[in-house]
Parts: C-alpha cells; sequence; structure tokens
C-alpha cells in the first residue's frame, strides 16, 4: 500500500510533528509532502526518513511558505502542485496551511488539528486578511475539501464540536499519541514548578510567571518561540525565581520531571495538549485552566487541579492550596496511559483499514 502524508510544514518538533513520527512508524516507506522542511529537524527527530521520500515546494518558493497570510492565500495553488498519482491512501494533517486542499482520487483521510484558526474568527485576522479579504476566498474551498472525503478524524472531543458547529460535519476523535513510560515514575524531592511548550502569545505562559512572581515559587520554563517579542515580554515580566531552559530535549525535559512539583499549564483553548499528558505520564500532577483538550485529559483531583478564571491571581489561588502528596504516581501514570502511542497506532491503522474498505465498496457502485 502506497501511502502519502501531506502536512504543512516541518519547521518546528511539538505535538503534531509527534503525530506526523508515529504515523512514520506505522508506514516507514510513505512519503511526505509540504511546503518546506527544516533539515535540522528532519536530521534530529526524522533520522530514518529518506531524502527522496521528502517532497517540498522549490526553493524559491519555499520562503512564500514561511509567511502565513502569504502561503494561506496561494495554498490552493500550493497543494495542486504536489502530483499524488499512485498512492493508495492521502492522510492529510491540514492546520493553518490547510493542507487539505491537495487533489487526489484515491482514499483521503484528514486528521484535523484545528481549522485554520484566523480564517474561522477563533483568533484574530491577520494583517494581509484584514487589507484583502482572502479568507472570503479560501472559506468556501476548505469547506469543499473537507466535504470531499468522508473518513474525517481530529485530536479531541473539544476539537470535534468545534469542528461541527464551524462545518457541520462530526469527524471520529482519536487522541495523539503521547510516548508513556513502560513502568511507573517515583518522584524525587520537588524542587520547582514546570511548564514546557513554544513560547507564544496562544499558551498564555505570562499567566505562570507572574503567578509565580506574586508567590515568589520557583518555575522553569522549556521551550522556544517563533516570537521574539512575546518572549521578550516573558523575560521582562519574570522575577528572580523564573529560570528560562530555552529548547531541551525529550531526555532533558523526562529528567527535569523528576523533580517537578507541578506542570503548569496555561493555554486558554488548548486543541488537545500533549504536554500535560506527558507531564501526568512522568507522575507529574497538573495544574491547568478548565478550557479547551484538557477538560478530557486533566482529572480533577486525581491528575492535577483547574483554574477556572483565566488570570495569574486566579492560577496563584490554586497553586497556594496545591498540596503534590495527595497524587498517586500509579493513578496518574494508569490515567496517561489512555493516551499512549501503542493505542494511537492501533487506532490510526485500523481506522485505515476500514477507510479502504468502505472507499473500494463505494468505488465498485
Amino acid at each position: 500500500m502506497k501511502v502519502a502524508i501531506i502536512y504543512d510544514a516541518i519547521t518546528e518538533f511539538g505535538g503534531a510533528e509527534r503525530v506526523l513520527r508515529s504515523l512514520l512508524h506505522i508506514y516507514p516507506d510513505a512519503d511526505i509532502f509540504t511546503t518546506v522542511a527544516d533539515q535540522t529537524i528532519i536530521n534530529r527527530f526524522f533520522p530514518r526518513l529518506h531524502p527522496k521520500k521528502l517532497h517540498t515546494l522549490p526553493p524559491w518558493v519555499q520562503g512564500l511558505a514561511t509567511h502565513t497570510s502569504l502561503a494561506q492565500l496561494l495554498s490552493p495553488v500550493i497543494w495542486k502542485s504536489f502530483n499524488l498519482n499512485g498512492f493508495d491512501v492521502v492522510i492529510s494533517k491540514p492546520a493553518h496551511l490547510m493542507s487539505n486542499l491537495v487533489i487526489t482520487r484515491c482514499t483521503h483521510i484528514q486528521y484535523i488539528h484545528t481549522p485554520p484558526r484566523n480564517i474561522f474568527g477563533i483568533v484574530p485576522p491577520t494583517p494581509l486578511q484584514r487589507a484583502t479579504r482572502y479568507d472570503q476566498l479560501i472559506i468556501p474551498r476548505y469547506r469543499r475539501a473537507i466535504a470531499s472525503t468522508p473518513f474525517l478524524l481530529t485530536n479531541s472531543y473539544h476539537m470535534q464540536r468545534r469542528i461541527s458547529t464551524l462545518l457541520g460535519v462530526t469527524p471520529q476523535v482519536i487522541y495523539p499519541p503521547v510516548r508513556i513510560p513502560t513502568r511507573v515514575q517515583q518522584r524525587g524531592q520537588g524542587r520547582y514548578y514546570l511548564t514546557v511548550g513554544r513560547l507564544e502569545k496562544e499558551k498564555h505562559i505570562e499567566l505562570a510567571i507572574m503567578a509565580c512572581n506574586m508567590l515568589k515559587l520557583p518555575l522553569m520554563v522549556v521551550g522556544k518561540t517563533n516570537e521574539p517579542r512575546y518572549e521578550q515580554y516573558l523575560h521582562s515580566v519574570a522575577g528572580p525565581t523564573i529560570t528560562f531552559l530555552g529548547f531541551r530535549s525529550d531526555q532533558e525535559i523526562h529528567a527535569l520531571y523528576k523533580h517537578a512539583i507541578a506542570f503548569l499549564f496555561t493555554a486558554r483553548d488548548e486543541d488537545f495538549g500533549i504536554a500535560p499528558v506527558e507531564a501526568i505520564a512522568h507522575s507529574v500532577p497538573v495544574i491547568a485552566y478548565y478550557g479547551g483538550g484538557t477538560k478530557e485529559t486533566v482529572k480533577e483531583g486525581v491528575t492535577g487541579h483547574f483554574f477556572f478564571v483565566h488570570t495569574a491571581a486566579a492560577l496563584a489561588a490554586t497553586l497556594k492550596k496545591f498540596n503534590p502528596s495527595l497524587f498517586r504516581p500509579a493513578a496518574l501514570h494508569a490515567h496517561a496511559k489512555k493516551f499512549s502511542e501503542t493505542i494511537f497506532r492501533k487506532q490510526f491503522t485500523a481506522y485505515i483499514h476500514t477507510s479502504r474498505s468502505e472507499s473500494e465498496a463505494i468505488g465498485k457502485k
């Protein structure tokens, strides 16, 4: 079976790229079609990917793909430029660059992490979008792409409801893969609070920093940014108990979990949120805002606590009451196993098999 994976862009390594890596474990001979790929990311996280299996835009076009607005405006042309003839299954993972706009006549499975947020008004429009209203051109095409196949997946029931409301379709939920330790992880003495993720405005990491400032609590901030101004802002509001560690490898992050008192997750509307589940898997309780996918992954009083007003003061109030000794490592580990990479691969493989059978049956009619 010849498989093609269509992916917006490979320029960083986060939750979506972990899904891509798992798909390549299932289909190691799959071809990847993407706008642009950072060779450092490929070498570090996808070392077995053969260069002939990676298809990108011509170098002279790739610069456009790094500008979200221009790439969105040109997305119908970009994705039509790839030749997908000869593939049995196409798996697209559309996000802000809408890779589901590909043209294919085979079984097409769309794993939708989120509809493009600025296009559908979930976040404010980009400057080019305000000037040209190109979203009015893109939205009908995106809707047609969604309607072009019955094989739709998403990463959480939170996103399932959003997609149903925005697009009138109800995708099946397959949770993203999280690497779960084989054994229950015993924590060492808690020395600091921890937050891990991309340093971007939608993560609202300033809430964690400000809350720890208020209570003079030690906080380790792990992650890099594509928004330098936002990172500068975080540094400007950070007090003496805040430490920025920048990018860290998986092994380094796993070592940090051992002495973490709790994992702080402050995004208002996360699609799913792999980072909190990974913390839970390492026996670290999570303190998260009650919104988005964390309502499905964090279990109040068992794997962590929620704060219900999206302010630093509300988070600080929850931190004051937090008692890490109340959380049992075995219970945390057992909960995290529901989101394991093994389960993802099993469910996705079964879905591919069913989809191909249904597609062949439709073709015979």
